[in-house]
């Protein structure tokens, strides 16, 4: 940019070389100011569009997605503007003479419709306050039902399912802390009752090591 804007490089070009000083420092300084004007307003969108990052997620954003993000910055800031030339002219001392009433008259329809054209924007994103809301709602859900999914599979795999080796029974669920022990010994004591009237009285020990090595399945016919 500081090539382009060059006072001696644009003074040697062939179009300004006949100018006086006079004429040419007016072209300049009217080439000048736009460029610093270009300048300030692509700082005052790529602004807009990093609040709008720190809001919504932009990251997958198709090159059409892209343009209307643009045009939606550009929107909320030439709105921006239009709020405040709006201000000034309702805070002039003195009230409002029929040139000031004509004019709020017409910035009004101009914000209307820059309101409507970022209502539009705001939709076609998918980022309107709305879609939002519901988006976060199902993420919320989402997680909840994949913590418990993930605490199920937690749960499943380190308890151990204790059946009764005579009857298959199930007496308990045991979660071993130091599951490949061999000296740790548990004894379970299996007092089904059957329908007539007697009972099992199975009485077996199992290791940590033992239980480590059992599988969790659960036979047909007690699942």
């Amino acid at each position: 940019m500081k090539d382009y804007i060059s006072k001696n490089r644009i003074r040697n070009l062939k179009q300004y070389r006949n100018l006086s000083d006079e004429e040419f420092d007016k072209i300049y300084s009217e080439m000048v100011t736009g460029v610093s004007l270009t300048q300030e307003f692509e700082k005052r969108i790529q602004d807009k569009i990093d609040e709008f990052s720190r809001d919504y997620d932009l990251s997958d954003l198709k090159i059409n997605d892209l343009l209307a993000l643009r045009a939606l910055a550009q929107a909320f800031i030439s709105l921006e503007d239009f709020e405040r030339y709006s201000y000034k002219l309702q805070e002039g001392e003195g009230g409002f003479d029929e040139v000031d009433i004509v004019r709020l008259e017409k910035l009004n329809n101009i914000k209307s419709n820059l309101r409507n054209d970022i209502n539009k924007l705001q939709d076609s994103l998918g980022i309107t306050r709305r879609n939002r809301k519901a988006s976060e709602q199902e993420s919320v859900i989402d997680f909840v039902e994949s913590l418990k999914q993930k605490a199920k599979r937690f749960y499943e795999s380190k308890m151990k399912i204790i059946l009764c080796p005579k009857c298959g029974t199930w007496i308990a669920s045991v979660w071993m802390l130091y599951p490949e022990s061999k000296k740790a010994k548990l004894r379970f004591h299996c007092k089904r009752k059957f329908p007539d009237g007697t009972y099992c009285d199975t009485i077996f020990d199992l290791t940590g090591d033992e239980l480590a090595r059992r599988d969790n399945k659960i036979p047909e016919s007690i699942s």
